[in-house]
């Protein structure tokens, strides 16, 4: 059986992206498909998995900031 690309990044570390995504992302990857988006996240590197695009980047800007309160 076939791995899909989701459980492959899955296996390599990546964890779900919870925090909100601004609308300059989807602009800037020209995306048609955000409503379809599926963000996940390893150290830095922020992966889409909504649609056969697999968009990716290592630029933080336009996804919410999360502080250690810990």
């Amino acid at each position: 059986m076939t791995k899909n690309f989701k459980d492959m990044i899955r296996e390599e570390g990546y964890t779900r992206y919870r925090g909100a995504v601004d609308a300059s992302v989807y602009e800037y990857f020209n995306c048609d498909w955000s409503w379809k988006a599926q963000w996940y996240l390893k150290g830095g590197h922020y992966q889409c998995c909504g649609c056969k695009e697999k968009c990716e980047t290592r630029d933080p800007e336009g996804f919410q900031l999360f502080l250690d309160l810990g």
